[in-house]
Order: structure tokens, then C-alpha cells, then sequence
């Protein structure tokens, strides 16, 4: 009976531990843009659920306390999207909240979910390479350039001396 009534109360004790583990979770919006939306679901699962921010926008550089639903068969590590005013999405994969001391999802633009996805360019070294690659041909544009006026004013020079 004693056996029984431990697991009851443990069963019941985590069920409401469980329950009230995921309010109060801080959403920081970092990204330079508005928050219009803001989806959270487990990671165990494929699919986003509703739009946390009922409507709600979260202006870059402000916080909003949310409650993410209680998930039957879900552990405490979440994948979270954003979605700013002008559409473009923003996401964060296994984010661990089981900590009740450090529950908050912030955003960056580094979370960018840009057109290239997850490959060499979402790092943010696209941006270097190109700037890398426009340095190197206009330096190589400029050499050739100087090149052939060098060529062009040592001809005129040799012409005007004959």
C-alpha cells in the first residue's frame, strides 16, 4: 500500500511539476527586426503548433514572457521559429529548458533563416567570401588596368621621341 501510494504521489507530483515547468519561459527578440510570430513545439515532433504570440509583436530588442504548452509526450528540449514583420523566419533547434533558472529562447539574426539553408553560406562567411572575391578582382581589374595605361604611355612617350 505504501509502495502504491509513493508512486501516486510521485506520478502526481510530476505531473504538476511537468505542468508548470514551461510558464514563464523569456522570449528575447535580438534580431534587428519586429516579432510577429513565434512558434515552439518539442523536438520529437514534426509539426509547429499554434502562433504563441496571439497576435502580439515583439519589437527588436524587447522581451515577452510565454508559456509554452504542455506537451504529453514531450521532454524539455525544444525547437523554436520566428517570424519577423516582413515574413522571414528565424530558427533555433534543441533548445534545453529543463533548467528552471536559465528558461529563455532569444533570437539573432545569425538564426536567419536565409534562401541557402543549411549549408556553406548560413555561417555568415558568405558575406566575407564575397567581400574576399570583390577585393581580389577589383585589385586583379586594377592591376591589368594600370598594366596596359603603363603600356600605352610608354608607347606614346617612345613614339614622340622617334
Amino acid at each position: 500500500m505504501k509502495g502504491r501510494l509513493f508512486v501516486l504521489l510521485f506520478l502526481l507530483l510530476s505531473v504538476v511539476i511537468f505542468g508548470q515547468a514551461l510558464n514563464g519561459v523569456l522570449f528575447i527578440n535580438s534580431t534587428g527586426y519586429e516579432i510577429s510570430e513565434l512558434y515552439v513545439s518539442p523536438t520529437s515532433h514534426d509539426d509547429w503548433y499554434d502562433d504563441l504570440l496571439n497576435g502580439q509583436t515583439v519589437g527588436d530588442g524587447d522581451t515577452v514572457t510565454i508559456s509554452i504548452p504542455d506537451y504529453e509526450d514531450a521532454d524539455l528540449i525544444f525547437d523554436a521559429m520566428a517570424v519577423d514583420s516582413d515574413g522571414d523566419e528565424y530558427s533555433r533547434f534543441e533548445i534545453d529548458l529543463s533548467d528552471p533558472n536559465s528558461r529563455s529562447i532569444e533570437f539573432t539574426f545569425d538564426d536567419y533563416d536565409d534562401e541557402y539553408g543549411d549549408d556553406e553560406y548560413s555561417d555568415g562567411d558568405y558575406d566575407t567570401g564575397y567581400n574576399d572575391g570583390y577585393s581580389e578582382g577589383y585589385r586583379e581589374a586594377f592591376s591589368e588596368a594600370f598594366k596596359e595605361g603603363y603600356k600605352a604611355g610608354f608607347d606614346a612617350a617612345r613614339e614622340m621621341n622617334q
